[in-house]
């Protein structure tokens, strides 16, 4: 089972590069972050013509999660039912061929300063205290967009963003919690060493993605009985024109 996730960053202005990138890599099963429209307005005619199932949790102009899937889909959880009183659309479970697989977008927080960095926080807590109960005893997959580079080998500038949003110490120290419940990182798992450099976003400025000025903030996160047999990043859907800010990371599940 391939499986793969990618912030496509408005799915309507990229449904185009999406429909090539699932018909190129033979993707089984895809979670998507950043939709940026109503569950009504996704395009799931031109996902459906290629034989996939479309779970989706759209909001209007903002965020949005979905998990589109040549197998079976059994919804198994909306975000607002695991984050109470929260409107924002970004996290949706499934049971997919015997796995429990979800797409999460985690939310930026601005500025560590603002009210967004507490959300954030509250958010990623919430999210673990969930995987504990979700995840036990069962295989379980995650992928997103968490928009947190979990050490400095996922930053190619350190000193630069040192005590940014993204790489502040509060928000791996988070990163290390869902780690510690027992996940593992499968894009480091399959690097060449601990501080090999892995980005999978590049700021659409001062051309970042020729100069490879990247952050690894996107991830699979999987418990230890998924048999995974290889992991990459496909930066060539980064390289199109009017792309997405991000790269899909791909995993081979057995």
């Amino acid at each position: 089972m391939r499986i793969a996730t990618w912030n496509v960053n408005s799915v309507r202005a990229r449904i185009e590069h999406l429909v090539s990138f699932l018909d190129k890599n033979d993707i089984d099963v895809v979670l998507l972050q950043e939709l940026k429209c109503v569950t009504e307005a996704f395009p799931c005619e031109y996902i459906e013509d290629m034989g996939y199932n479309c779970l989706i949790y759209g909001q209007k102009s903002y965020n949005g999660v979905a998990i589109l899937s040549k197998y079976k889909i059994e919804c198994l959880q909306m975000g607002n039912e695991i984050f109470e009183n929260d409107p924002q659309a970004r996290y949706v479970e499934a049971l997919i061929n015997g796995h429990i697989i979800a797409s999460v977008y985690v939310p930026n927080g601005q500025d560590v300063e603002a009210p967004a960095y507490e959300y954030k926080v509250n958010f990623l807590k919430t999210l673990a205290n969930h995987i504990k109960e979700a995840a036990q005893g069962e295989k379980f997959i995650i992928g997103g967009d968490f928009n947190i580079a979990r050490t400095d080998a996922d930053v190619y500038n350190p000193k630069a963003w040192r005590g940014k949003v993204c790489c502040t110490e509060r928000e791996r120290e988070l990163f290390e919690d869902l780690i510690n419940i027992g996940l593992r990182d499968i894009m480091r798992e399959f690097a060449n060493s601990e501080t090999e450099p892995i980005y999978t976003w590049w700021d659409y400025r001062w051309y970042a993605f020729a100069k490879n000025y990247g952050l690894r903030l996107d991830y699979v996160l999987t418990t230890p009985n998924v048999d995974v047999q290889n992991c990459f990043i496909d930066t060539s859907t980064r390289a199109k024109e009017r792309p997405s800010d991000h790269a899909p990371v791909i995993v081979d599940v057995k």
